[in-house]
């Protein structure tokens, strides 16, 4: 697309901007790949036209992470359209190019806040989903580890013994011999945990 098309399509109200899109994952090649096809369905779509598109090299980040970006030039055929892209696809950056003044109904302001409120409300719902999963998935680990503990704690009585035996580093199963003795499932004696109802040699209690 020539310079003077742009131009002609501005004037129809079209939007020419600078987006700029980013990517956070793991592996590297996951990244390089999810950026690529975020750009390409940005393409997809009849009402966008990119122009130019720059990819950055992944970069590793905090957290054994990789980041990218991909900086892009595009031609939205008009406002409503660019709010949609922003919303849908939330890029990192943008900057209208052109033109300099943009012009809107109140009606149409109103339903652009309207989508971006969903969109929020979308957001806050997942994040909420994945929290209470997340907790979900707390307390079902620690009950696990505490029933491996019990498990062990019938043979195995010292906590490194017992580190050993789960695959858990002994400093992370201090907050669970603390909880069991408290809740009355483990006896602590010196160094030792023993399951209730289990001698110090490892075998049984007999009535």
């Amino acid at each position: 697309m020539d310079e003077k098309e742009i131009q002609k399509k501005i004037k129809q109200g079209a939007i020419l901007a600078q987006v700029s899109f980013e990517v956070l994952g793991s592996p590297k090649e996951h990244v390089e790949k999810a950026i690529r096809g975020f750009v390409n369905n940005v393409k997809a779509d009849s009402q966008i036209t990119v122009l130019n598109e720059e990819f950055g090299e992944p970069e590793e980040t905090e957290g054994k992470l990789w980041g990218v970006y991909a900086d892009t030039e595009m031609l939205v055929n008009n406002l409503d359209r660019f709010i949609w892209l922003c919303v849908n696809f939330m890029p990192a950056s943008i900057e209208i190019i052109a033109p300099q003044e943009l012009r809107f109904k109140e009606k149409d302001f109103t339903n652009w806040l309207n989508d971006l409120l969903a969109k929020l409300h979308e957001i806050s719902h997942t994040v909420r989903q994945t929290n209470a999963n997340n907790e979900l998935l707390v307390k079902s680990m620690n009950a696990l580890i505490q029933n491996a503990i019990m498990l062990a704690a019938e043979h195995y009585h010292k906590p490194k013994e017992i580190s050993a035996k789960l695959g858990i580093p002994e400093k992370q199963l201090e907050p669970f011999f603390v909880a069991l003795v408290k809740n009355g499932k483990l006896e602590k004696k010196g160094n030792a945990y023993y399951k209730k109802g289990v001698k110090k040699s490892g075998a049984k209690k007999t009535g």
